[in-house]
C-alpha cells in the first residue's frame, strides 16, 4: 500500500467532522439540511458510496445466476407458451423479481454486499488508517447498518405498494412458469354456513371451476342444500355490490334428518335435483378469501393480509405471514451481526471467503426460517412464535458476535 493511499485515508478519518455541502436545486438543498442532521461523516459517504458499488454488483449476479437455473429448469414450460421464448422468459422473471427480493433474496444481497466491502477494504488495508485515527470498528461500520435499514424499508415498499399494484401481471408471469396456471384453494367456510369447495380457480380471471356449495342448517351438522355449478365467476357490476355468479349447476334441498325435499320443476312435476344455467350465489366470501395459499397471499400487501387473517382466524399461515412481514426485513440487520464479525476478526482479504460465508449463513437464516413457519402452520408452534423465533435467536447470536468486535 503506497503512502498517498494511506495519506488519502488518513485525510478522510481527520474529516470526521466535515459537514455535508448541499448545491443545487430545491432537492438538494433539503437533502443537505436532513443529512446534516445525520451524524454522516465523509468516511460513512465514502463507505456508502462503496457498499452500493458492491451491492449492484451482488445483485446482478445473483438475480443473473438465480434466473439461468430457474430458467433451464422451467425451459419445457415456457415453450409451451404461444409467445415467443424470449418474451415468455422476460415476463416471467420480470414478474417474479419483486417475489424472490421480498421473499428471499433482500437480506442475503444486504449480507453479501457488505461482506463484498469490508473483504475489499482489508484487501487493501483501507482499515489500518482509519483505526489508527482512533475509530472504533462499531462507529467505521455504522453507515452498512444505515444502509441496512434502507433496505428493509425497500422490502416493505415493494411488498406494499409494488407487488399488490402488479399481483395480476406477476400471476399471469408466475403461470408461465408452472404447469397450470390455476390454483388449488381449500374449502371456505363463510358467515351464511355455507361450505364453498372450488376445485381449481384462476386468480387473474377471477373464475372457478367444478364448484360445491354446502349450506348447513343452523345449530345442526346436517346439510340444508347442495348446490354444485361447472363454473363460479366474480361479478362487478357498474352499479350495485359485486357478487359470485353461478354457472350450470344443480341444486338439492334437504330436511333437518337429511332426506332430500322434492321442488316442483318447469313442467310441474316434483323433483328431487332442480337444475339452473345461471344463479347468484348469497355469500360474503371474496375473491381472496380463494387466494389464500402460501404462494397467492404473497401478493397482498399488509392491511389486505390483515384484514384476510381477521375474516379467517382459523388459518394458521396466515397469522405466520403476517408476522413474518414485520419480522422478515429485520433479517437485514441480522445477517450483517453474523456475518461482519467472521470477517472483521480474522481480517480476512479473500472476497471468496467472504462471499461463501454470506452465502452459507443466509443459506442457514432462510432453511431455519422457513422450518419455524412451517412448524408454525401445522399448529406445531404458536404462529407468533414461529415468526419471531428465528429474529430473536439470530438476533441474540449476532449481537454477541458484534458485541466484542472492537477487541
Amino acid at each position: 500500500m503506497d503512502h498517498g493511499h494511506v495519506g488519502k485515508l488518513c485525510h478522510i478519518a481527520d474529516l470526521q467532522r466535515t459537514p455535508v455541502q448541499g448545491q443545487g436545486s430545491w432537492m438538494m438543498s433539503t437533502l443537505h439540511r436532513i443529512l446534516e442532521r445525520l451524524p454522516i461523516r465523509t468516511i460513512d459517504r465514502y463507505l456508502m458510496r462503496q457498499y452500493m458499488i458492491s451491492w449492484g454488483i451482488c445483485a446482478f449476479a445473483v438475480f443473473g445466476l438465480f434466473s439461468m437455473i430457474d430458467g433451464v429448469a422451467r425451459i419445457d414450460r415456457f415453450l409451451r407458451q404461444d409467445a415467443p421464448l424470449p418474451l415468455v422468459a422476460l415476463k416471467y422473471f420480470a414478474g417474479m423479481v419483486p417475489i424472490y427480493f421480498t421473499q428471499y433474496l433482500g437480506p442475503i444481497l444486504t449480507l453479501l454486499a457488505a461482506m463484498f466491502t469490508i473483504t475489499n477494504l482489508n484487501k487493501n488495508c483501507e482499515l489500518t488508517p482509519l483505526r489508527a485515527a482512533g475509530l472504533p470498528l462499531s462507529r467505521i461500520l455504522a453507515s452498512l447498518f444505515l444502509i441496512a435499514s434502507m433496505m428493509a424499508i425497500m422490502m416493505i415498499s415493494v411488498q406494499e405498494f409494488v407487488v399488490p399494484n402488479l399481483k395480476d401481471q406477476i400471476r399471469l408471469a408466475d403461470s408461465y412458469g408452472r404447469a397450470l396456471d390455476s390454483i388449488q384453494p381449500g374449502v371456505v367456510n363463510d358467515s351464511r354456513n355455507n361450505l364453498i369447495n372450488v376445485r381449481s380457480y384462476l386468480p387473474h380471471e377471477k373464475r372457478g371451476q367444478h364448484v360445491e356449495i354446502t349450506t348447513k342448517h343452523a345449530s345442526q351438522a346436517s346439510s340444508k342444500s347442495i348446490i354444485r355449478a361447472r363454473e363460479i365467476l366474480w361479478k362487478v357490476p357498474d352499479e350495485g355490490e359485486p357478487y359470485w355468479l353461478l354457472r350450470e349447476g344443480e341444486v338439492e334441498q334437504f330436511d333437518i334428518s337429511g332426506l332430500k325435499i322434492p321442488v316442483p320443476g318447469p313442467d310441474g312435476t316434483l323433483q328431487l335435483v332442480q337444475g339452473f344455467s345461471q344463479m347468484k350465489l348469497a355469500t360474503d366470501m371474496r375473491p381472496v378469501d380463494l387466494e389464500s395459499s402460501d404462494r397467492e397471499i404473497e401478493y397482498l400487501s399488509f392491511r389486505e393480509l390483515r384484514d384476510q387473517y381477521k375474516r379467517r382466524p382459523h388459518l394458521k399461515h396466515l397469522e405466520v405471514k403476517l408476522h413474518r412481514r414485520i419480522a422478515f426485513p429485520l433479517s437485514n440487520f441480522i445477517l450483517l451481526l453474523l456475518g461482519l464479525p467472521f470477517v472483521l476478526r480474522t481480517e480476512s482479504r479473500s472476497v471468496l471467503l467472504g462471499i461463501s460465508i454470506a452465502m452459507a449463513l443466509g443459506t442457514i437464516y432462510l432453511i431455519i426460517t422457513e422450518v419455524c413457519a412451517n412448524l408454525g402452520t401445522r399448529g406445531q408452534l404458536e404462529p407468533m412464535l414461529a415468526a419471531w423465533l428465528p429474529v430473536l435467536f439470530f438476533g441474540a447470536l449476532g449481537i454477541t458476535l458484534y458485541d466484542g468486535i472492537d477487541e
